[in-house]
């Protein structure tokens, strides 16, 4: 992260990464992300973004998540063009806290909700959560970055300015004030503030955010669509989301990346908390086999 760019996420809040995917994952993302939507219709409820339950079956312990989709979902994980950013902008020890796969087109809810600001200064209804408590923070001090929640947004598709896409308040992740009510909800792009950058982007860029910073998605007034990977992540011994990552679940994966993976602790990847969720693993693994016992059984 050079300084231009530490200068820019600073005073903006976001910055746009050039080419962060190449040709060839862009389109490994495309098929494997298309081959899901043909069996799920129009879902646009990808990833692990989950605060409820959603089915029965659900597991409570770890929510299902992109990574299952195998191939370059795991290595957007702890993928080359990013780390660097995330390494300055929240130090070596970070985790991966949920992701997620948002569609916008021309049947997508049409409105911009601006969520978020920095600095506490946000209310119920402008937090990131609504029970937030400021864990979406962004500080600098003595020449390093500190945020709560940065998000990684991977566009699969090219979004020119006037069809929707990314927008944020630049600046707002260091506001001591509210956003007045009046501007926080646009039904329509014409009604959107003039504060309110919109944030172009090519197929394959990637938009770096703090959710300190008050942003949204800008209705969408184009053809085609907007696929848009949310990949946020944490320092170590943060979390926003109530899942945690399995990393049992996802085939084979390296050590950094099942480090990244592990829930929140203050201790981070060390091998005495590795120990302890590793055990975690081979707990929720013996559950599941009995349980699939115990079915076979009720149906014999």
């Amino acid at each position: 992260m050079n300084e231009h760019e530490k200068y820019l996420f600073d005073l903006r809040g976001y910055i746009v990464v050039k080419n962060a995917l190449t040709s060839e994952q862009i389109t490994d993302l495309s098929e494997r992300l298309e081959a899901h939507r043909e069996g799920g219709g129009k879902n646009r409820g990808f990833g692990s973004d989950r605060t409820r339950m959603s089915k029965d079956g659900d597991s409570a312990w770890s929510a299902s998540s992109l990574i299952e989709w195998g191939g370059t979902y795991i290595d957007l994980i702890d993928i080359p063009s990013i780390k660097p950013y995330l390494e300055t902008l929240l130090g070596t020890n970070y985790r991966l806290d949920h992701d997620y796969l948002k569609i916008d087109s021309d049947d997508s809810e049409r409105k911009l909700f601006l969520h978020g600001g920095g600095q506490g200064a946000g209310d119920g209804a402008t937090l990131v959560g609504p029970t937030d408590g400021g864990q979406c923070y962004y500080r600098y001090n003595n020449g390093k970055f500190f945020n709560g929640l940065v998000a990684v947004a991977f566009e699969l598709d090219t979004v020119t300015p006037g069809r929707g896409g990314f927008a944020c308040v630049p600046g707002s992740h260091k506001a001591n004030l509210a956003l007045p009510s009046e501007w926080q909800i646009s039904k329509a792009q014409k009604d959107i503030p003039e504060f309110v950058n919109r944030v172009a982007a090519s197929a394959g860029d990637a938009i770096i955010f703090t959710e300190a910073s008050l942003h949204g998605t800008i209705p969408w007034e184009g053809d085609g669509e907007r696929r848009t990977i949310f990949y946020k992540y944490c320092p170590h011994a943060v979390a926003w989301g109530p899942c945690y990552y399995n990393a049992d679940n996802y085939g084979e994966l390296t050590e950094n990346q099942r480090s990244i993976l592990m829930p929140p602790s203050a201790f981070g990847p060390a091998s005495n908390t590795a120990d302890i969720w590793q055990r975690a693993q081979a707990d929720q693994a013996e559950l599941k086999r009995l349980r699939e016992e115990v079915a076979k059984l009720k149906h014999q």
